[in-house]
């Protein structure tokens, strides 16, 4: 009798957990920066959760307007006034444009991502980029590895899940399909997925999971008064409803039909002769393009800091760790030996055959750009404040020299000219630098103070003495080689960081936001556009560089799209789609092979029959 008494109580008691409301206050896109308005009033709605029967605190993403190691600290000192426990994941402002390469967020709130159970229900937290380069959103693959690993921890038994990631699902989430479909697989009991980043409140399904998305904590339709979430759930339904901060009242979230997901542009038949195979899956996220050495052994780098070679057959050959995440495109200096930036403060050189370290330079901040070689000379940014030289003989490296000149974040590819260096920063300028000596010789702006207009990840293309870029305040810009005059500027379609040269230097290449590839006479003192090609690519944002190979323009787009285009005509010859994630670069080969890398991890190889 006392054995079923026990019984019976514990599993009342049970029922009444499973029966109890949580409420969960919900923060996103909160855009704080030290000394800014947003400061104070993050501040005032702290202080209204502090004294509310919320039980935890999620922070969505966006605490930040550019990531900042400043920001970043700033915005966690107002966070650490908050009087209940709480959780927070980085949204596209700390991942995107950081100075710290995305390591501050983790070393500040102990992670990038979180999964706990609270009373009866498992809240899980992931990072969605993207990753140091604009873009869409990505769940990296480390990221995908530990969602199912912690659903089946924790959910494996049908308990109710909140799955807290700052994008939605779709449409700007590159793997979001891939993500439903995880937390779609029986037992797991999904209750909603929680984002933000559009600045729009609305609820709606999305691959069928009920999607709750949060605005920003200042919306301009309350007269920038602020705003938070709370959520109220029992582990069977949840409601959702913004709370205006120092007045009384719920609002519910406005509800809106399932979302119709858009459709990539259909993939057209390859030309007779035009093959392109997949070599190699990194099964890891990937940030960088390929290289490839003389001898024919590529390398890349991985989201989980990982060097890998292998051949154009697929095999691995070897590979080695070389720190945190690479976003930092290998280059070969001599025939055998490669250098590399990463993370962790390094530029490091590698021999080709094994993976073996014979370098490692020590830099002031993470290097997340990628320098390029001349002989065998390498120009390098040291990630931000320092610009290098390096000299490889015989296998061993000498430092030529550095310039000291406090550079902002270098994020691009340098350009040579045969006497000068040529690279962008995160600071509003672009900069030339001798070869022989480093000595600066000019530095040009665009003359807008906002430094998300920089210049930062722009790879200059150099011909007929101008220097010519595209950058996020979307122009293109001509400059004088010589002394960093301006020549002309226009933005007469949307340009934004996709750039190539033509192979004789007579045209420019730049990928438009409409998804068009156009080209432009170099040498002019106006611009002059060539020819305009429909990519079909529809609204676009990767960086990924143009590259004109055997007389074919290929362009990459944010959803693993690549298009082929003749140079001469501007006529589309093919477009094919390969995966769901951006195309990180191109890569010629000694054999006539054109690489390109997606950030899902795959390797691609398009080969032509002469």
């Amino acid at each position: 009798m006392r054995f079923l008494l026990s019984v019976l109580v514990a599993a009342f008691l049970n029922a009444a957990l499973f029966a109890a409301e949580t409420k969960i206050a919900v923060l996103s896109d909160i855009h704080v920066s030290p000394g800014d308005e947003n400061g104070p009033k993050l501040r005032e709605t702290i202080a209204e959760i502090n004294s509310s029967d919320a039980e935890l605190v999620i922070i969505t993403g966006d605490l930040t307007n550019r990531g900042s190691n400043a920001e970043l600290d700033n915005v966690k000192q107002i966070l650490d006034t908050l009087e209940k426990p709480y959780y927070a994941i980085p949204g596209n402002h700390e991942t995107n444009w950081s100075e710290s390469a995305a390591r501050r967020f983790p070393q500040l709130f102990g992670a990038e991502r979180f999964a706990f159970r609270w009373k009866n229900l498992v809240l899980i937290g992931l990072s969605s980029g993207p990753y140091l380069k604009m873009g869409d959103g990505i769940v990296r693959s480390e990221d995908l590895a530990y969602l199912r690993e912690k659903l089946a921890e924790l959910a494996g038994n049908g308990e109710p899940v909140l799955l807290f990631i700052h994008y939605p699902l779709a449409p700007e989430l590159s793997n979001g399909e891939t993500v439903a479909k995880i937390l779609k697989r029986a037992p797991y009991r999904i209750l909603a997925v929680v984002s933000g980043h559009t600045h729009r409140l609305f609820r709606r399904e999305i691959y069928g999971l009920d999607s709750i998305v949060a605005r920003q904590m200042t919306p301009p339709e309350n007269g920038g008064n602020p705003v938070y979430n709370i959520l109220i759930t029992d582990g069977e339904r949840i409601d959702a409803f913004e709370k205006l901060t120092g007045k009384p009242g719920l609002t519910s979230y406005p509800g809106e039909a399932p979302m119709e997901i858009p459709t990539d542009p259909p993939s057209t038949e390859l030309p007779e002769g035009t093959f392109v195979d997949e070599v190699f899956d990194a099964k890891a996220s990937v940030f960088t393009g390929v290289a490839i050495s003389p001898g024919g052994i590529a390398v890349l780098g991985t989201s989980t800091g990982e060097l890998l070679a292998f051949n154009a057959h697929g095999e691995l050959l070897w590979q080695t760790l070389a720190g945190p995440a690479l976003y930092s495109t290998p280059v070969f200096v001599e025939p055998d030996l490669f250098a590399v930036g990463t993370v962790n403060n390094r530029i490091m050189f590698f021999r080709d055959r094994d993976g073996s370290r014979i370098d490692s330079i020590k830099t002031a901040s993470p290097v997340i750009c990628t320098g390029v070689a001349a002989g065998n000379n390498l120009f390098i940014g040291g990630g931000s404040g320092k610009f290098f030289r390096f000299e490889a003989k015989a296998g061993q490296i000498f430092q030529l020299w550095e310039n000291d000149g406090g550079f902002g974040t270098m994020q691009g590819i340098p350009a040579l000219s045969d006497k000068l260096v040529i690279f962008g920063a995160w600071d509003t300028r672009l900069y030339a630098l001798e070869r022989a000596t480093g000595a600066k010789v000019w530095e040009w702006s665009n003359g807008n103070a906002q430094v998300l207009f920089s210049p930062g990840n722009v790879n200059p293309a150099v011909a007929k003495r101008q220097v010519i870029i595209v950058a996020p305040d979307r122009f293109m810009t001509a400059i004088r080689l010589s002394d960093g005059m301006q020549l002309w500027r226009d933005n007469s379609v949307k340009f934004r960081e996709s750039l190539g040269v033509s192979a004789d230097g007579s045209a420019v290449y730049a990928k438009t936001m409409d998804g068009e590839l156009v080209a432009v006479a170099t040498g002019k003192d106006h611009y002059e556009q060539l020819w305009k090609c429909d990519l079909g690519f529809g609204y676009d944002h990767a960086p990924c560089p143009v590259l004109e190979h055997d007389g074919i323009v290929y362009a990459g787009s944010r959803r693993g799209i690549v298009a082929a285009v003749d140079a001469k005509s501007g006529t589309l010859l093919w477009r094919r789609q390969f995966g769901t994630t951006a195309v990180n670069a191109f890569t010629a080969d000694a054999d006539g092979g054109v690489w390109f890398t997606l950030i899902e991890g795959t390797v691609f190889r398009i080969m032509r029959n002469q």
